[in-house]
């Protein structure tokens, strides 16, 4: 249960930055024109159209993996490591650039700081919740 609802908690947050990050309204996604020129989730995390559609695949794959256990754990193992990846690489890339305020990861999709803060934190509880043992496997071998 654990497990499922960290899946679900995780996928339905990334949903939600998928589909606000879609929202047209400035107040909301303002552009910023220093860096590399890209709008700010929440005034925060530097987004376009590529990052919006991983956040939404990332969120919808969290939310049907939740259904179960075990898919929730693989979720988890998949997700997990793949986020931490991501902060690790960008956290290459600026340090390797010089510790822009935005970067262009692969060319594709905007990072800056509080979008490494997310990658590392949920990837994190992901990785964890994909290796957690529930407390009923636990009951069961003793």
């Amino acid at each position: 249960m654990f497990v499922q609802f960290g899946a679900r908690l995780i996928g339905i947050v990334y949903l939600l930055f998928g589909v606000v990050g879609f929202l047209p309204f400035e107040f909301i996604n303002p552009m910023h024109h220093e860096g590399i020129g890209t709008r700010y989730l929440l005034n925060l995390i530097a987004i376009n159209d590529v990052h919006n559609i991983v956040h939404l695949v990332v969120g919808a794959a969290g939310l049907v993996a939740s259904r179960s256990l075990a898919a929730a754990r693989r979720w988890g193992q998949i997700c997990g490591p793949v986020l931490l990846l991501l902060f690790v690489a960008g956290m290459v890339q600026a340090v390797s650039e010089g510790f822009p305020h935005d970067q262009l990861f692969l060319g594709l999709i905007p990072l800056n700081s509080p979008g490494h803060i997310l990658h590392l934190v949920t990837g994190g509880i992901a990785l964890y919740l994909g290796i957690v043992r529930p407390q009923s496997d636990v009951h069961r071998q003793s």
